[in-house]
């Protein structure tokens, strides 16, 4: 019957069997493994997406806030085209775009 441990006398496979060990512990069965790096780097995307998007956002607010000190036919304006306002008798119509 063949010895199934006689590799472990063979010194190069057993310096490759406890790096590839040392890897899967550290890599993988560890609190800070691949997969969290991964869920990490996903939540940052994530967060940059929604940062991009509330920057835009902030600027078409600052630049409605600019409009309106204009004067009160900016503030008409704006409450017609973004508030959907009317004065009475007026038809309005929305179209989306």
């Amino acid at each position: 019957m063949k010895n199934w441990f006689s590799w472990w006398h063979d010194g190069h496979k057993r310096f490759w069997f406890l790096l590839i060990l040392a890897f899967v512990i550290f890599l993988l069965i560890r609190k800070n493994n691949v997969f969290t790096w991964a869920a990490g780097w996903m939540e940052e995307q994530s967060q940059k997406r929604e940062i991009k998007e509330l920057e835009e956002k902030i600027a078409d607010l600052d630049e409605g806030i600019s409009q309106m000190q204009e004067g009160t036919d900016a503030v008409e304006q704006y409450a017609r085209e973004k508030l959907h306002f009317h004065a009475d008798g007026e038809d309005v119509y929305l179209v989306n775009e």
